[in-house]
């Protein structure tokens, strides 16, 4: 039995990570598209992927950098937006943060 495992192992983290890959593009889609719900494919994706995961590191840290960039803009209104979206930013973050944990438990309690 132990080696049937073993054997599926592979394809199913490999299906896994496809699978929490689309899930994070389309609720990324989903947060510039008013048609899908954003936060509710994020949460999943990033569960299936890891909060470890580089591609979920990077894009957090791209996502800082590009909101540090607005508020040092020299243009008031792209400066003020950059104030807000990192306040948003960082309020939504905090809400979303222990529903991905709970997700990531309750995935990894299945496995």
């Amino acid at each position: 039995m132990k080696r049937v495992w073993s054997s599926l192992a592979r394809p199913l983290a490999i299906a896994r990570r496809v699978t929490g890959i689309l899930l994070l593009i389309a609720g990324i889609l989903g947060l510039l598209l008013p048609v899908l719900p954003g936060w509710s494919l994020i949460i999943p994706g990033v569960a299936l992927l890891g909060r470890r995961d580089r591609l979920v590191r990077l894009s957090h840290l791209a996502m800082r950098y590009a909101l540090r960039w607005m508020r040092r803009s020299r243009q008031p209104q792209l400066r003020s937006l950059g104030w807000r979206l990192t306040m948003e930013y960082g309020r939504t973050r905090r809400i979303v943060l222990p529903a991905i944990v709970a997700t990531e438990r309750a995935v990894a309690r299945g496995n």
